[in-house]
């Protein structure tokens, strides 16, 4: 019985990766991304579960390694890893859209996944609490 029920869950798990484009891992391609005041991080892979959980680890240009992850909710969800730090996420389709809160600082950002499903293009655009804009545009290629 417990065998049925693993299978059973690992079907189901498969079933929705299959009908959710995001599910994968997706590395940053920082040739072909930018980010306005830079500098884009060494690299970044970002992973989308079956479950719903989104982990992202990144080396930033000075060599510092920092692992984050969140659960997607329509609901503003915590971000473990980071201080103070929440978005809210709405997914329709192959596009996503967030608003991130960090601190004081404020992003709001567009994920559009191409119709092959290997390309990842997200934009945002924010302000930092010193009251600086950013924005960017950053490729991910799916793994």
């Amino acid at each position: 019985m417990k065998q049925s029920l693993g299978m059973l869950v690992l079907c189901a798990a498969a079933l929705l990766a299959v009908d959710n484009p995001f599910v994968g891992t997706w590395k940053l391609n920082v040739a072909e991304s930018k980010i306005t005041p830079g500098p884009l991080p060494r690299s970044e892979t970002v992973t989308f579960g079956a479950d719903n959980k989104v982990e992202v680890s990144t080396v930033y240009d000075n060599g510092q390694a920092v692992t984050w992850s969140y659960t997607f909710s329509k609901d503003p969800a915590t971000i473990t890893g980071l201080p103070d730090a929440s978005v809210i996420e709405t997914r329709k389709g192959n596009t996503m859209d967030d608003t991130w809160t960090f601190g004081k600082d404020i992003q709001k950002g567009h994920g559009v996944i191409s119709k092959d499903g290997k390309t990842m293009i997200y934009t945002f655009t924010g302000t930092f609490d010193d009251g600086k804009e950013t924005c960017g545009r950053l490729i991910y290629q799916k793994q």
